[in-house]
C-alpha cells in the first residue's frame, strides 16, 4: 500500500503548487467537517427547523463516524506528509489516512441533507461541498486521492443504505415498547464498541516506522477517544429520544420568530457547558476512568440535544408540542 500511496503523491503536489495562498480558503472549507461543526449544525437542525430531519442526520453522521474509525483500525494506512518531503503538511492529524473521515461524513451528511431538503439548488450546493471538502483534505496534505475517493464511496453507500432502510427499520422499532426501545438503544451502543475495539484488537501491535515518525510528528493513531465519544453520544441522543417521544411526543421545531433564536442560544449554551466545561474538568487519560468519563459527558450531551434541551424550551416558553 504505500508504494502505491508513493504514486499518489504527486496529487498532492500538484494541488500544493497552485501556491500558498490557497491555504486559508481550504482550511475553511475543511472545517465543515469537523466535530465541533456538526456539533453546531445538527442541534441547530433538530431544535430549530425540523425535529426528525435533524435526528436522521445526526444518526447518519454518527454510524458514519463508527464506520470510519474500524476502517481506519483495519487499513492503518499512512498520510501523504509521513512519507514524503515533498509534501507540506499545512493540517495536522494524529489518526490514521485511510478513510478519510472527511470525505466520509461529508459524503454521507450532506448527502442525506440532500434527500431530505429535495431541492435542486441544495442538491447542487451539497454535491459542490462535498467536492471541495475532499479536494482540501489533498491541498493541505493530510490524505491521499484513494483516501478521499473511498470516504466518498462509503459515504455513498451509507446514504444509499440508511434510505432504503430508516422507514422499515424505524416502523418496527416504533411498535415496541419504552423499554425494549432503551434494550436496542444500549444493544446498538454495544455493537458500536465491539465493532471498533474488535477492529483494534485484530490488527494488534503496529509500530510507525522511524522515517514517518520524524515527519508525522505527535500521533496516536490507536487512540479510542474517538470510539467512546461516538459511543457515548448514540447512547445519550437515542436514549433521550425514547424518552421524549414516549412521555411528551414531537415538538414543532418549524416554530420561527425570535422563539427560535432563543432555542438556538439557550440550547448551544447547554452544549457549550457539557462540551468545552466538562471537557476541562473531566481528565482525558486513556484508562478506564478516563474513557468513561468522555463517555458519560458525550452521553449527556446527546441527552441534551434530544430530551433535556426540549423539556426546558417547553418550561420557559420558547417551543410548542405537537397535541
Amino acid at each position: 500500500m504505500a508504494g502505491f500511496n508513493g504514486l499518489e503523491i504527486v496529487v498532492n503536489e500538484f494541488l500544493q503548487s497552485l501556491g500558498g495562498w490557497l491555504r486559508a480558503p481550504m482550511l475553511a472549507i475543511t472545517s465543515l467537517g469537523y466535530e465541533e461543526f456538526f456539533v453546531l449544525l445538527l442541534p441547530t437542525l433538530y431544535w430549530c427547523f425540523d425535529q426528525m430531519v435533524g435526528f436522521r442526520v445526526g444518526l447518519v453522521m454518527l454510524m458514519g463516524n463508527t464506520f470510519n474509525t474500524f476502517f481506519k483500525f483495519l487499513f492503518h494506512s499512512p498520510r501523504p506528509y509521513w512519507i514524503s518531503d515533498s509534501v507540506y503538511a499545512y493540517s495536522h492529524e494524529t489518526s490514521f489516512g485511510l478513510p478519510s473521515g472527511h470525505a466520509q461524513i461529508a459524503a454521507s451528511v450532506w448527502g442525506w441533507l440532500a434527500v431530505e431538503v429535495k431541492k435542486r439548488w441544495f442538491r447542487i450546493v451539497a454535491v459542490i461541498l462535498i467536492f471541495l471538502i475532499g479536494v482540501s483534505r489533498l491541498y493541505l496534505g493530510v490524505h491521499f486521492l484513494s483516501d478521499v475517493l473511498l470516504g466518498w464511496v462509503l459515504g455513498g453507500l451509507l446514504v444509499w443504505a440508511f434510505a432504503a432502510w430508516y422507514k422499515p427499520v424505524g416502523a418496527w422499532v416504533g411498535k415496541k415498547s419504552a423499554r425494549a426501545q432503551l434494550g436496542l438503544v444500549l444493544a446498538s451502543t454495544a455493537v458500536i464498541l465491539l465493532l471498533i475495539l474488535g477492529a483494534r484488537w485484530v490488527v494488534g501491535p503496529w509500530e510507525m516506522n522511524s522515517e514517518w515518525a520524524a515527519r508525522a510528528g505527535e500521533v496516536a493513531p490507536y487512540d479510542l477517544n474517538g470510539a467512546f465519544t461516538v459511543a457515548g453520544t448514540w447512547f445519550g441522543m437515542l436514549t433521550g429520544y425514547v424518552i421524549l417521544t414516549k412521555t411528551r411526543g414531537h415538538f414543532l421545531a418549524s416554530q420561527g420568530g425570535w422563539r427560535r433564536l432563543a432555542r438556538f442560544l439557550v440550547g448551544l449554551l447547554g452544549v457549550f457547558v457539557l462540551y468545552f466545561g466538562l471537557g476541562q474538568i473531566f481528565p482525558r487519560s486513556e484508562d478506564f476512568v478516563g474513557y468513561g468519563l468522555r463517555f458519560f459527558r458525550y452521553t449527556l450531551i446527546g441527552l441534551w440535544v434530544s430530551w433535556l434541551g426540549p423539556v426546558i424550551f417547553k418550561a420557559i416558553g420558547i417551543l410548542q408540542f405537537e397535541e
